[in-house]
């Protein structure tokens, strides 16, 4: 039997990969190996962190295996550059075929995005790159915020209906408190990349990139989204859960001057 590796970052259209993949390969001739990693550049030393990266992982791709319940589904979970884990999985494996789409991100709708790139220049094997039916015109797809404090309600990320959201970024020194309610929720604090056109780079100044809040929970997270660049830095929230709905409070204030 072929083996078929398919790489998902959980995404509505990384998840059009399984679409093809049942329109396209018999169960009874292909074992599906789905991959999904946890973008890191740095190494993680706390193992305990490491092994609740792994388990959240391993989650969130056995929910997913169940729209392939006609196929043997092998899951594999990693942590690092996402081009290179698939690569070694590729080889590890022996796959017959890399699917994969041609980016997860919204600007990158008619244009190879950087993993699929470096899996076609490094792959000993075929690569099929899935063609989404996505009509994008560059817009942020998820809810949008505009004032100092409000309750979101977001749905899982299997949902076709918004699973994050961007909150106000705001200039000068100031704290965003978040409270979670119901689930667990991912704040995340990216930079915005001139190169790229995405906001794809760690905040400036060693703040933050990521804090995760769980319900009943209730963080205080200082910022400043200036950045060293012309555009302020990106603020996300998205529901870490596939199925179940995350709501949580937040609330902008300008941070107390440091003596």
């Amino acid at each position: 039997m072929k083996r078929v590796l398919v790489p998902i970052d959980g995404s509505p259209r990384s998840l059009t990969a399984i679409e093809q993949i049942k329109a396209t390969f018999s169960p009874k001739a292909f074992e599906i190996i789905l991959l999904m990693v946890y973008e890191n550049f740095s190494v993680i030393t706390d193992k305990e962190v490491e092994q609740e990266i792994h388990e959240e992982l391993r989650q969130k791709l056995a929910m997913i295996a169940e729209g392939l319940d006609r196929y043997q589904v092998i899951q594999r979970t990693s942590i690092g550059k996402p081009g290179q884990r698939i690569m070694e999985c590729a080889q590890e494996m022996a796959v017959s075929m890399i699917v994969i789409t041609r980016s997860t991100k919204t600007s990158h709708a008619n244009t190879i995005g950087t993993t699929a790139s470096y899996v076609i220049r490094h792959a000993n094997c075929n690569v099929m790159i899935v063609k989404e039916h996505v009509h994008d015109d560059g817009a942020y797809r998820g809810l949008v915020y505009r004032k100092a404090k409000g309750t979101v309600n977001l749905r899982g990320q299997l949902s076709l209906k918004q699973s994050e959201c961007l909150l106000p970024s705001v200039r000068g020194d100031v704290i965003y408190t978040i409270a979670v309610t119901r689930g667990r929720v991912r704040f995340l604090h990216r930079s915005y990349n001139s190169d790229t056109k995405e906001w794809d780079l760690p905040p400036y100044n060693g703040q933050p990139e990521m804090v995760d809040v769980s319900e009943g929970e209730l963080a205080d997270i200082e910022v400043n989204a200036e950045g060293a660049g012309k555009m302020l830095d990106r603020i996300r929230v998205v529901n870490r859960n596939m199925k179940t709905e995350a709501v949580f409070h937040y609330t902008i204030r300008r941070a107390k001057p440091k003596e």
